[in-house]
This record gives structure tokens, C-alpha cells and sequence, in this order.
């Protein structure tokens, strides 16, 4: 069933270039050969997929898995969806690249409005001093804190925002995945840190799952996303689960579409 209430805004999407994107796929084939994902790694497909489920925009996030890469992902992630109705390119960079360097031509030459971190395939941490010419931007960054080789987050990694986000008070960061299976220290991290946010992306097969009392007076801060291509949950049941919660319709505008518009644009 199509989202047909409000501007539906996924903030959490990996429309990647080619090469990239299968070696993602071929990846996650050799992690978890049983895997059935729901979404062909292509970006034009994924775009499409998307599209079809109601999305009308989306963040597509890249990430680096080491230095000397970010610069040409980022260029390429730019041109590819410059003037796209719907994709708003993210940019990433690495501890190991210039970092100041890396992030002025993304935002000044790129336009880049929002950064991924991955801190598992980067092999770093959120709070590495390194990554401060990326914070003082004061731009959104989504940060994935966890470190294990499926994707998951456990408990005391998500406190490795805090940090981060008290040194850059005016700075939005977003805990990927809720920091799931850790949400309960992912909601901890964000009731300390207002400037904290959270997506509701799943990992490969599993939602983070959240309950009303854990996520509430946060529903300003939750932003909806489906980690398409790369999951096995489509776009439709992550939107069933944000329904479930029975948040009222100003929350749940919000959370589908309205904090994400604040933070990246493109209402």
C-alpha cells in the first residue's frame, strides 16, 4: 500500500554507485549466504522501488571504508543525482583523509548537506578528534556507532555519541538504526543529547523495535528509514511498524516525513 498521508522522506538509503553497491551485495551474499534481500543492488531499481512504495524523497548515504576514497564517492554521488527529484546525495570521509579537505569540496564545491559515518567498516570511532573539521560544519551526520560484522549495535557503543554531540551542541547527529538491538542506550544517549536524532533503518532483516514509552517526547527527533538496497524488510513494513505505535497523526507526519524535511531539505 502507497503512503498517502503527508510527505513520506526516507532518510536512510544507500543508492550507491555500481561498483560499489555489488561489492555491498557480494558482501553481505558471503556474511549471510541465506539472505534473501528484497531489493536489487542498482540504484536506478532501488530509486524505483522506493518511488513505487510512496517514498518522495530520500538521503542516499555512502560511506568509506578507508581513507583516499571519499573524495571521488563523494563526486560521484553529486554528479549522479544532481537535480534528481527525489535523491539527495550524502557524502562520507574517512579519519585517515584530510579530513578538512575531504569535507570543504563536498559542502563548498559538492553541495553536500548531510555525511555518513560507518564506524564498523571504517574500523574508527564517532568520537575520533580526527573527524572535527566534520562536526564543527554543523551539518547532519548519520553515524553508524556499532561494530559488529552484521550490523548490529551493542550496549556502551552508542554512549560514544555523547561526546560528540556535547563538544558540538549545534551539530544534528543521527544514531543509524537507533543503535538497534542497543535502542534502549540509543534513546538514553538522545534524552541526554537534544541534539542527538535517531533513524528507524533496519538491519538486514530486523527493525530496531521500539515501543511508545521508549520513544516518547523523542517523536521530534525519530526520522523513517529503510536502508534500501541493502534489507530484507520493505519500505511498507517499516512504514506498518511506525503505524503500529498508534503515535496520533502529528507525531507520526513527523516521523515519516516532517523531521527529515527539517534536517535535509527538500519538503
Amino acid at each position: 500500500m502507497l503512503y498517502s498521508c503527508g510527505l513520506l522522506f526516507d532518510a536512510h538509503t544507500h543508492l550507491l554507485p555500481d561498483r560499489l553497491a555489488l561489492a555491498i551485495r557480494s558482501f553481505v551474499a558471503r556474511a549471510q549466504p541465506a539472505l534473501v534481500l528484497a531489493y536489487p543492488p542498482a540504484a536506478d531499481e532501488a530509486r524505483a522501488a522506493l518511488v513505487r512504495a510512496g517514498v518522495q524523497r530520500c538521503v542516499s548515504l555512502p560511506y568509506a571504508h578507508k581513507g583516499g576514497i571519499a573524495l571521488a564517492l563523494n563526486r560521484d554521488m553529486a554528479e549522479r543525482w544532481r537535480g534528481d527529484p527525489v535523491v539527495i546525495a550524502g557524502a562520507t570521509v574517512h579519519p585517515e583523509d584530510d579530513v578538512a579537505a575531504v569535507v570543504a569540496q563536498a559542502c563548498d564545491v559538492l553541495g553536500a548537506r548531510v555525511f555518513k559515518l560507518h564506524c564498523s567498516v571504517g574500523r574508527y570511532e564517532p568520537d575520533d578528534p580526527r573527524l572535527d573539521p566534520l562536526y564543527a560544519r554543523e551539518l547532519p551526520v548519520v553515524i553508524h556507532v556499532g561494530h559488529a560484522v552484521d550490523g548490529s549495535t551493542a550496549a556502551g557503543e552508542p554512549e560514544r555519541v555523547v561526546e560528540v554531540a556535547r563538544r558540538w551542541p549545534r551539530t544534528p547527529l543521527v544514531i543509524a538504526h537507533f543503535g538497534a538491538p542497543a535502542v534502549e542506550a540509543a534513546e538514553a544517549v538522545m534524552r541526554a543529547c537534544p541534539n542527538v536524532h535517531a533513524d528507524l533503518a533496519p538491519i538486514l532483516w530486523e527493525p530496531p523495535r521500539l515501543t511508545r514509552g521508549l520513544i516518547r517526547g523523542l517523536e521530534e527527533r525519530i526520522l523513517f528509514g529503510s536502508d534500501v538496497p541493502t534489507v530484507k524488510v520493505r519500505v511498507e513494513e517499516g512504514l506498518q511498524q511506525v503505524r503500529d505505535l498508534h503515535l496520533g497523526a502529528e507525531a507520526e507526519a513527523a516521523i515519516l516525513g516532517g523531521n527529515a524535511a527539517r534536517l535535509y531539505g527538500g519538503a
